[in-house]
C-alpha cells in the first residue's frame, strides 16, 4: 500500500474496530457507533452482490483516520460507488484524507467505475471543501431534524388517533403482530419496501430481499421491534409504518427509520398517528430526543415534522463526481 511522509494506508481488519469507532466518535460526536454495530454491518454485507473496501490511515503506528468505498445497496448502480472519509479533527489538513482518498479512488478506477458519490454536513466546511475542490457537485440535500420530546403537547393532536380509528385502522407494533400473526414479518417487509420506493433518491431505489430487510431492520443490534409501528386496516392490510432504532452509543436519543404510507392510503392522517406513537414511546422510555432526516423536497413529511416541533439542523449535502 502507498506510504507518504506521514501517512501509511493499509486495509482495515476487525481488530481495528475500536480505533475506527473512536475516530468516528471524535469526528461526529452526535452520531456515535459501536464495535457491535460495525461487526454486524460487516458480517451481513453481501460481497457477492456489492463491492466494499475499507482502509485505515496510520501515522507512526496510530490509526488517525479511515476511508471506505462501496456500492450503495439502497440505490444500486453497478458503476457508481460511495466514498466516505473520516480523519481525527485535530489531524486534518496533513494529507491523511488525501492519502486515503487517492487509494480508494484508484480502487474504483481499477473496477471501471464511472461515478463517485459522497456526502458532507453543510456546517462542516472542511468536508465540503475537500469534496468540492476535487470536482464533486451537489445533487441532493436532506434536512436533519431533532425533536426534544419533554413536554410534548399531545393535546394539539388530540383528534389524530380518533381520525384513523374511525376509518377502521388500528396502530400496533411489529412485536405485537409477530406474536399473533405468522405472516407479520413478511407483511412488514412488503410495506417497508413499497414505502421506501417513494423516498426521494438521486438514483432509483433498489428493492431489498426479505433476508436483507431482516438483517438490516430486524436483526440489527439497534433494532426496536416494540418501536416499529404499523397501521393496519380492518382486513389486516398493512397501510403505514414508522419505526425507530436505538443508539447503542448514546441511549438518550433514538434514530427515526422510515415513515411511510402506501399511496392509496395517504391523506387519511395515518402518518401523523404513527409519528405520535413514536413520540409516546420515546417519552415512556426516558428518551431526550429523536433524530430524523428528510429530503428538502419531501414537503409532506417535512410539514408533519414541522407541525410536531422537529427543529431543523444543518443539512447533509449529497455530492457526485463523474470519473
Amino acid at each position: 500500500m502507498k506510504t507518504s511522509t506521514k501517512t501509511t494506508v493499509r486495509p482495515a481488519t476487525p481488530a481495528d474496530y475500536p480505533a475506527l469507532v473512536a475516530v468516528g466518535k471524535a469526528s461526529y460526536p452526535d452520531y456515535g457507533e459501536t464495535v457491535e454495530e460495525w461487526r454486524h454491518w460487516d458480517e451481513t454485507w453481501d460481497h457477492s452482490k456489492y463491492f466494499k473496501l475499507r482502509l485505515v490511515a496510520e501515522d507512526s503506528g496510530r490509526v488517525v483516520g479511515y476511508g471506505q468505498v462501496n456500492h450503495m445497496r439502497w440505490a444500486f448502480v453497478p458503476t457508481k460507488y460511495r466514498v466516505d472519509l473520516t480523519v481525527l479533527p485535530d489531524l486534518r489538513g496533513r494529507g491523511h484524507g488525501t492519502a486515503l482518498y487517492d487509494e480508494l479512488a484508484a480502487a474504483v478506477s481499477a473496477r471501471d467505475g464511472r461515478a463517485l458519490a459522497s456526502a458532507a454536513k453543510e456546517s462542516m466546511s472542511d468536508g465540503v471543501r475537500f469534496l468540492t475542490k476535487r470536482g464533486y457537485r451537489e445533487v441532493k440535500r436532506d434536512w436533519e431534524s431533532r425533536l426534544f420530546v419533554k413536554g410534548f403537547d399531545f393535546a394539539r393532536f388530540g383528534t389524530a388517533d380518533d381520525r384513523v380509528a374511525k376509518q377502521g385502522i388500528r396502530i400496533a407494533t411489529l412485536a405485537e403482530e409477530m406474536a399473533r400473526d405468522p405472516a407479520a414479518l413478511q407483511k412488514a417487509f412488503e410495506l417497508s419496501e413499497d414505502c421506501r420506493m417513494d423516498i426521494p433518491s438521486v438514483d432509483p431505489p433498489t428493492r431489498h430481499t426479505f433476508d436483507e430487510f431482516r438483517r438490516e431492520d430486524i436483526d440489527a443490534p439497534s433494532a426496536l421491534l416494540d418501536a416499529f409501528y404499523l397501521a393496519i386496516d380492518h382486513d389486516g392490510r398493512y397501510l403505514g409504518v414508522s419505526n425507530m432504532f436505538r443508539s447503542l452509543d448514546d441511549p438518550t436519543f433514538l434514530w427515526q427509520g422510515i415513515t411511510g404510507v402506501r399511496r392509496e392510503a395517504r391523506g387519511k392522517g395515518i402518518a401523523m398517528a404513527l409519528k405520535l406513537r413514536t413520540v409516546r414511546y420515546a417519552i415512556d422510555k426516558g428518551i431526550v430526543h429523536i433524530k430524523t432526516w428528510n429530503d428538502v423536497h419531501n414537503k409532506a413529511m417535512l410539514s408533519i415534522n414541522e407541525a410536531m416541533g422537529f427543529a431543523k439542523q444543518p443539512a447533509w449535502v449529497s455530492y457526485e463526481k463523474d470519473l
